[in-house]
């Protein structure tokens, strides 16, 4: 199989997979956030990576060195890994795949992607997403979803949190993943969070929380999410910390919060009009943020 490795023999019976793609819609990295805590927490092995020498440009994605216990030195090349779990009571399995976008060969990597897909017997993918939007940091995270699967559909349609697809413009690998699939017979369900857009640095605990959440009740699993709820107020506290230092910042999430409480979760509400230098604003925010100790992150 081309630009593809396998640590060991793929079963045929792992029908669902779970995606999540670093880079275009993964704000907050809840995607990747929360597909690492499934891998983690099931857990799942890891089947097969793709080679990234095809696929990325690597001084725009560098390979990180790492040292050893024994002090030698360990290049990580940009991953793009697949990982295998069974539950273990004669029930289908799930393949999971957590990567990095791909800076070029797409059509290549689609290609090697579904090929694993495949070759593992996956009817049905779930892709997890996240967006920049005007949503405050004090509510709740708004998941969306869409599906070409009726049977999903009527899931996401009965918990109020389905959209009919609306956008147009540039996109992302995860939505050419999903077309080819699409030609492959294999059906899809995309899930997709709203995260702060003045926190565009920060991972965010809360919207890895609520793509967690979500993808568990899809797939009737039970992750362990325990340690969420401190890690969200810890997340929050500094975020009102910090906010609380500047009026102009007071002032846009106050709107933020008036806008998202007027929208009832029906649509993601606009960004605000009128001059803000979001950047600016939030600079030390997100410096302060980017300082958070490993503890009271996911991923």
């Amino acid at each position: 199989m081309d630009h593809v490795g396998f640590d060991r023999e793929p079963p045929a019976n792992l029908t669902t997979m779970v995606m999540a793609f670093g880079g275009w819609v993964d704000a907050g990295q809840a995607a990747t956030g929360a597909l690492r805590h499934l891998v983690r927490d099931l857990p799942a092995a890891r089947l097969a990576w793709i080679d990234p020498e095809q696929f990325f440009v690597f001084t725009q994605e560098r390979p990180e060195v790492r040292l050893k216990a024994d002090g030698e030195r360990d290049i990580q090349w940009p991953r793009s890994e697949f990982f295998a779990w069974h539950p273990g009571d004669g029930r289908d399995g799930l393949l999971l795949f957590c990567g990095v976008e791909p800076h070029q060969k797409w059509r290549a990597y689609t290609k090697a992607f579904l090929d694993v897909a495949e070759r593992c017997g996956v009817r049905r993918i779930v892709s997890l997403g996240a967006l920049l939007a005007g949503a405050p940091h004090t509510r709740p995270i708004r998941v969306t979803g869409r599906s070409s699967d009726p049977a999903w559909r009527s899931v996401i349609e009965a918990w109020g949190i389905y959209r009919r697809p609306s956008y147009e413009g540039p996109t992302g690998i995860s939505t050419v993943v999903l077309d080819a699939a699409e030609r492959r017979g294999m059906s899809h369900l995309g899930l997709m969070g709203q995260a702060p857009h003045y926190l565009q640095n920060a991972e965010n605990p809360a919207a890895i929380h609520a793509l967690l959440t979500h993808v568990a009740r899809l797939l009737h699993l039970s992750p362990d999410l325990s340690h969420f709820a401190e890690a969200i107020q810890e997340f929050r506290t500094q975020c009102d910390r910090e906010v609380a230092r500047n009026r102009a910042t007071r002032e846009h999430v106050h709107q933020l919060e008036q806008q998202y409480d007027a929208t009832a979760a029906e649509e993601q509400p606009p960004l605000p009009s009128g001059k803000l230098d979001s950047e600016k604003l939030m600079q030390e925010l997100q410096d302060f943020l980017r300082g958070q100790p490993e503890g009271g992150k996911e991923g």
